[in-house]
């Protein structure tokens, strides 16, 4: 649906969706539950941090987004949450969180650490692009984490895949340097998780 500035249609349209989601996931009513609890607040605490981002003069342009970019040889792929409009013209990536607070805090602190929103920046072009972790509380207000450096944390990680990939063209041994639970979800975790290789 097209967007609207109407609390009372964001309102029903948000409720629309989360019905959707529980339809096509074919939860159960047990199952659903604990979320159904907490809907309302999410729900609440989003459409309220929503008024807030717009009030800037941000604008919504697109939504789970699928990106290729060039790297050289190399594609880069992604999907993104969202990328909105600056009041200023520019991109704005939005990734959404549903995670402790302070984990998101992390993130945004440990810049060079957390490849996410950078990994997302090189799939856009832009060199004048922002991004933020968008958190969606249940307890607490929905808020955003902005990462201020963004485009030199981009370009970090672009020069990185390049030297490990040109590393790797030559039969170099890499590392074993990745843990932690965003290795749950990366398509390539037997490339360096720790636990695939041996001493």
């Amino acid at each position: 649906a097209s967007p609207t500035p109407d609390n009372t249609a964001r309102l029903a349209m948000l409720n629309t969706a989360a019905e959707r989601a529980t339809q096509e996931l074919a939860l159960s009513d047990s199952e659903f539950l604990p979320f159904a609890a907490a809907w309302p607040g999410v729900r609440e605490g989003y459409l309220k941090w929503l008024a807030g981002h717009e009030a800037t003069g941000a604008t919504f342009g697109e939504a789970e987004v699928w990106r290729e970019m060039p790297l050289g040889e190399l594609t880069l792929l992604g999907k993104l949450d969202r990328i909105d409009r600056q009041a200023d013209g520019h991109a704005l990536l939005i990734d959404y969180k549903t995670e402790p607070r302070t984990t998101t805090t992390e993130r945004i602190k440990n810049g060079q650490e957390d490849t996410q929103l950078a990994f997302y920046a090189a799939l856009m072009s832009d060199d004048t692009l922002a991004a933020a972790y968008v958190n969606l509380g249940e307890k607490e207000p929905t808020k955003t984490y902005a990462q201020p450096e963004i485009v030199g944390l981009r370009d970090e990680l672009i020069d990185s895949i390049l030297t490990d990939m040109a590393r790797i063209a030559r039969k170099a041994a890499l590392p074993a340097l990745g843990e932690g639970k965003a290795c749950d979800y990366c398509a390539a975790r037997g490339l360096c998780r720790k636990d695939f290789w041996t001493s």
